[in-house]
């Protein structure tokens, strides 16, 4: 088949719904598609580093602000091909594939990643408006759906508007467990970050409000045990707003930001340097594809209780759950994976089976392929 796939972010660009579109195209085009790959030409990356067992065309919008942006020139572009893939959120993208449906009768396949709330009052207007007009028919038009979820998708603002016969049991996410997988901690890494002898807890993602960091810090300061160190990977957004607010808590040699790190570069190595990893989102959090690269590393996972990461782990098996928002929680989970080695050691092990057995990316480029010909052939 002749695949088009239409995402607003797309590596080397960091975001969890980047890499899914990536490794979804990249094991469709292992296994005998043709795959495009339609993005935003966001103006400030480099991408020496592009696939070449697929191709990516990055539109440059008429109007871009932040991770949206109109393509209209998707319209002409989308019928070529025999299924498209849209990857939403997609401001400014997503109407045209809805448009190209309804006008050419294409069908497409969605994927709903998680929702968008607007970080200002004239964003959260703006979207208020948007969903019952554009996303209600966005949605109710695809051919199939898919999510990190039935119980996150039940609990998204796009719930309403769904379909669910439409929703198929294609695997939201997955990881790569060659280039995930358990390893020793690198001495240069400990070197850099002064981390001889300490436990290290780690934060991956974009410093955005909704994934936690400051809870996090919150709870590392309320734990007096000064061997219990967090190392955060990732930056960008409010990144100076969490380094001040470090230095106010004078957490400096206990808090330490190590900027974002890329898949095919350090941040496998990051896993391995450290003994457990927290991601203590308060909502958006669709799915958690760092949790997945956690436990492929095998290291436990503690996470909040949100319905996309909490699916991911098992308490007390590969991991602990604690309420969202609760702090005094999250620190008790902390020090009680802190203060057992062996613990660490056998929840890291039951995480990467788990990984093993049921998230390769290859087996949900499987699914992806049966769910596309399913709709072909109604």
């Amino acid at each position: 088949m002749k695949i088009a796939h239409i995402i607003a972010t797309f590596p080397p660009y960091h975001g969890g719904m980047g890499y899914i579109c990536y490794h979804n195209a990249r094991v469709l085009a292992d296994r005998g598609h043709d795959v495009t790959v339609f993005t935003l030409e966001h103006g400030r990356l480099g991408y020496e580093g592009d696939p070449t067992t697929f191709r990516i065309e990055r539109m440059k919008p008429l109007l871009l602000h932040g991770d949206a942006g109109m393509v209209p020139g998707l319209v002409s572009k989308l019928p070529k091909f025999d299924m498209l893939h849209l990857h939403y959120p997609f401001f400014g993208g997503a109407e045209y594939v809805y448009l190209t449906s309804v006008l050419k009768g294409k069908q497409y396949f969605l994927t709903y990643h998680m929702d968008v709330h607007g970080d200002s009052p004239l964003k959260k207007s703006v979207i208020r408006l948007y969903e019952p007009l554009l996303l209600k028919r966005i949605v109710q038009q695809a051919s199939g759906i898919c999510s990190p979820g039935v119980e996150y998708l039940r609990s998204t603002k796009a719930a309403p508007f769904i379909p669910w016969q439409l929703h198929t049991d294609v695997i939201y996410g997955g990881v790569d467990t060659d280039l995930f997988h358990p390893g020793p901690k690198n001495p240069e890494l400990i070197e850099k970050h002064q981390l001889q002898g300490k436990v290290v807890v780690l934060f991956v993602g974009n410093l955005i409000p909704f994934k936690g960091l400051p809870l996090l810090i919150e709870a590392v300061r309320n734990i007096r045990n000064e061997s219990i160190v967090l190392l955060v990977v990732g930056g960008g957004y409010h990144e100076t707003a969490y380094r001040e607010m470090v230095v106010r808590e004078r957490l400096q040699n206990r808090i330490i930001f190590a900027g974002p790190q890329s898949p095919r570069g350090l941040l496998p190595e990051y896993y391995n340097l450290a003994d457990f990893l927290v991601l203590p989102s308060t909502h958006s959090e669709s799915f958690g594809l760092v949790v997945l690269e956690a436990m492929a590393t095998g290291k436990p996972a503690i996470v909040s209780s949100l319905p996309g990461p909490s699916q991911l782990v098992s308490p007390g098996h590969d991991g602990h759950i604690v309420p969202i928002g609760d702090v005094k929680a999250l620190s008790e989970r902390i020090m009680d994976l802190a203060a057992s080695d062996e613990a660490r050691r056998w929840m890291g092990e039951n995480a990467r089976q788990k990984i093993q057995a049921h998230y390769s990316w290859e087996k949900i480029g499987v699914q992806l392929e049966s769910a596309y010909l399913a709709i072909r052939d109604r």
